[in-house]
C-alpha cells in the first residue's frame, strides 16, 4: 500500500525546521529518496557547538517530524544499520518513515565508518558531492574546520550508532536498550555509570554523556 505523503511534502517540513538550527553544519540526503523504503541522511555537526547541543537538535527535528507524520497514521523511526532490525524493534507500521541517519563530527569519522564498506574504484569524496544539501554544502563537509579529527572520533561513531533516541522503541525497550549503551560507553572513557529510570532520564543521561566527551575532548586537546 502506497504511504499517504511523498518525499517533497517531508523535505519541506525538514528545511523549515533545519532553518531554526545553529549546531548543524549539513543535513544531507543520499540515494533514491524513496519513502515506501528508507531516506538516507547524513547529519553533520558545527565545529564549535557543543556536542548535546547538537544531539539536541537532532532529536528535536525527528519530534517534530513524528508529530507531522501522526495526522497519517505514521512515525519517523530512525535507525543507524540494519532497517529490517529496527522494523522489527520498532513495530514498524504502513505509514512509518525509515530514515537511516549517519551522524558525525568530523570528516574522519566519515572515512572511518565508511572505510569497510567502499570498493577500491569508489571514491568518497564523490559519492559526498552527489548529496543533496538541505542545509550546507559539500564544501562545508571538506572545509579544513571539519576535517579537525578528534581522539574520540571511535566514540562519537560508537554514540550514533547505539542511539535509539526517536527509534520508537516501547519505553521499556527504550531504557534498557540505552541503558546498556550507556554503560558500555561510559566504561570506555574511564566514567561512573549512569542509568536512566524513564525516558526523561535516557535524553538527559544521553545530553550529560555528550558533555563529558566535549570535556574530555578539551582536555585531550591542552
Amino acid at each position: 500500500m502506497k504511504k499517504p505523503y511523498n518525499w517533497d511534502e517531508i523535505e519541506t517540513l525538514l528545511k523549515k525546521e533545519l532553518k531554526k538550527s545553529k549546531h548543524i553544519l549539513t543535513w544531507a540526503t543520499i540515494g533514491s529518496l524513496n519513502v515506501e523504503s528508507d531516506i538516507d541522511t547524513i547529519i553533520t555537526k558545527k565545529s564549535n557547538s557543543p556536542l548535546s547541543n547538537f544531539y539536541k537538535e537532532v532529536h528535536n527535528i525527528f519530534d517534530s517530524l513524528n508529530e507531522y507524520l501522526k495526522k497519517y497514521d505514521g512515525r519517523a523511526i530512525r535507525f543507524p544499520q540494519y532497517k529490517e532490525d529496527f522494523k522489527i524493534s520498532s513495530q514498524y507500521g504502513p505509514n512509518d518513515l525509515m530514515f537511516h541517519t549517519m551522524v558525525y563530527t568530523s570528516y574522519s569519522q566519515i572515512e572511518r565508518d565508511w572505510g569497510w564498506y567502499l570498493l577500491k574504484d569508489e571514491n568518497l569524496r564523490e559519492i559526498l558531492s552527489s548529496e543533496k544539501f538541505l542545509i550546507g554544502s559539500f564544501n562545508d563537509l571538506i572545509s579544513k574546520e571539519f576535517q579537525k579529527p578528534s581522539y574520540y572520533d571511535p566514540i562519537l561513531i560508537m554514540i550514533y550508532l547505539y542511539d535509539r533516541i526517536n527509534s520508537n522503541y516501547s519505553k521499556k525497550q527504550l531504557i534498557d536498550t540505552m541503558n546498556e549503551s550507556y554503560k558500555m560507553i561510559l566504561r570506555k572513557l574511564n566514567q561512573k555509570p549512569l542509568k536512566a529510570k524513564d525516558e526523561k532520564d535516557v535524553k538527559e543521561i544521553f545530553y550529560k554523556m555528550c558533555d563529558i566527551i566535549d570535556k574530555l575532548n578539551k582536555e585531550k586537546s591542552k
